[in-house]
């Protein structure tokens, strides 16, 4: 199955595809060797400075060796903001691509979401191309701020509609009160206007939750209920890393083998991710 098989199925049964952002080694280990022992199809994603820092090239043949003992893998070039910079990671090989024209206007982002898709297609006709509609606010970090957010920077219904008729994308990210990184404040979700989303947009196209990492559990489940098939989860696997390796290292202050070191933290993210799957309903999708 590619990932539009997996994606017509979530919608059909209402789980999601786990969604993790890795930027070394250690984390794709540990979403792949979760993945593959929770019997799940996931996507692996890069943002354009986790890209920068793997290598466009190194990312895809990272993946690509995981591929053979795990073929359920999808490497996702994830909020890349313009089209050449989404050309570049079709050209590489990249299983889907995230365009993020969200700071755009309507017509600028429609008709870049548009330029990308047609060339991600023409390169790969199993692509699976994700546009964004919404200002999504915030950073992947752990802060103590209060980010503030109003309706004006929501997706709007009718224009996701006109969106997704006009670019041709398979999946839509959408904004309904998600704010990106964990923050001081739990962000509150509008079911009302994720249930007029899912609504207006046809069926073949999947909706995506970003920042899943600050959105409690049951506004998580709720939203896949309703028609989230796919949840972004990135900032929680940063702080989990750090503060694991920052143990590690004050435990084993004469310990200089590095893979010692990470072996307890890769383990520490393996089960956070089998939290997450098992919360997204996507554990033993794979048959």
């Amino acid at each position: 199955m590619n990932l539009k098989d997996f994606f017509n199925q979530a919608n059909k049964e209402h789980w999601a595809i786990g969604h993790f952002n890795v930027s070394n080694l250690e984390l794709l280990k540990a979403v792949v060797e979760a993945a593959k022992e929770g019997g799940s199809p996931v996507m692996i994603g890069t943002s354009e400075g986790e890209r920068e820092w793997l290598g466009l090239k190194s990312a895809v043949g990272l993946v690509k060796a995981y591929k053979e003992d795990w073929p359920n893998i999808f490497l996702n070039a994830d909020h890349t903001k313009s089209a050449e910079v989404a050309f570049d990671a079709v050209d590489a090989g990249y299983d889907s691509i995230h365009f993020d024209g969200s700071t755009l206007s309507l017509k600028e982002n429609i008709d870049e979401t548009r330029r990308a898709v047609r060339y991600a297609k023409s390169k790969n006709k199993d692509i699976s191309v994700e546009g964004e509609l919404g200002y999504l606010k915030g950073d992947s970090q752990l802060t103590n701020k209060k980010i503030a957010i109003t309706p004006d920077d929501y997706t709007k219904p009718e224009e996701a509609l006109k969106f997704v008729n006009e670019t041709g994308v398979d999946r839509l990210a959408i904004v309904i009160g998600n704010i990106h990184g964990i923050n001081s404040d739990e962000p509150e979700l509008d079911f009302e206007i994720l249930e007029a989303i899912r609504k207006i947009v046809p069926k073949h196209v999947s909706l995506v939750l970003h920042a899943g990492s600050g959105i409690p559990d049951v506004d998580i489940k709720k939203a896949i209920s309703l028609g989230i098939s796919n949840v972004h989860i990135s900032t929680e696997l940063r702080v989990l890393f750090r503060d694991g390796l920052e143990k590690q290292l004050k435990d084993n202050p004469k310990e200089y083998a590095l893979y010692r070191l990470e072996k307890e933290v890769v383990g520490s993210i393996k089960e956070l991710i089998r939290e997450k799957m098992r919360l997204f309903g996507c554990i033993g999708k794979v048959h």
